[in-house]
């Protein structure tokens, strides 16, 4: 795994990392054919709001996630159930900006992510991500979070690789977006 030496891991980033890399690892070996999104719930609140929680995580573990403000849990959300998509339409078959026009997330999601695998020639990715000589045809492996306060993350994995690139803002356009669905609506 690469990290450009130009991104900062503050602590928010640094959980917002963490979280990335979870759904990165979650979504790894698994093929789809559409866009995977996951909210991101601030853990200790989730433990708060759902006591029974706990019990599975463990009570040495339990204690240390409810201690940690900054600690992101993600949780898929279902496509045909939780995704919203104007009449007619399927979000699970949708090019994610186009689903990120009208996404709304759960009141509980602090951030947002999304796992899909993108055609390089069809994005604007950030320079040094090192895709430059990828084959026509291939698609990377691409998970992108934020936070409302604008703090992003991404993995971007070539077909076949061990690692991910990782840093803030690897495909600018899906992160802007992302971040304009999680600001609040006037």
């Amino acid at each position: 795994m690469t990290t450009p030496d130009t991104d900062p891991l503050d602590a928010p980033t640094a959980a917002l990392a963490a979280a990335i890399l979870e759904v990165s690892r979650h979504v790894d070996s698994e093929s789809f054919p559409a866009p995977r999104w996951f909210a991101l719930a601030r853990s200790s609140e989730l433990l708060a709001s759902q006591p029974g929680l706990a019990a599975l995580l463990g009570d040495d573990t339990a204690r240390l996630v409810a201690a940690d403000e900054l600690h992101l849990t993600p949780i898929e959300m279902d496509t045909a159930e939780d995704v919203p998509a104007p009449t007619g339409t399927d979000p699970g078959s949708m090019d994610p900006l186009a689903v990120l026009e009208y996404m709304a997330w759960p009141d509980f999601a602090a951030g947002g992510a999304l796992a899909c695998d993108l055609s390089p020639g069809a994005w604007q990715l950030r320079e040094g991500v090192g895709v430059e000589d990828l084959p026509a045809g291939e698609t990377l492996r691409v998970v992108v979070g934020a936070l409302a306060d604008g703090t992003s993350w991404s993995a971007v994995r070539r077909p076949g690789a061990e690692g991910y690139a990782l840093g803030a803002a690897l495909v600018p356009d899906l992160t802007s977006a992302l971040i304009q669905t999680l600001q609040p609506q006037s």
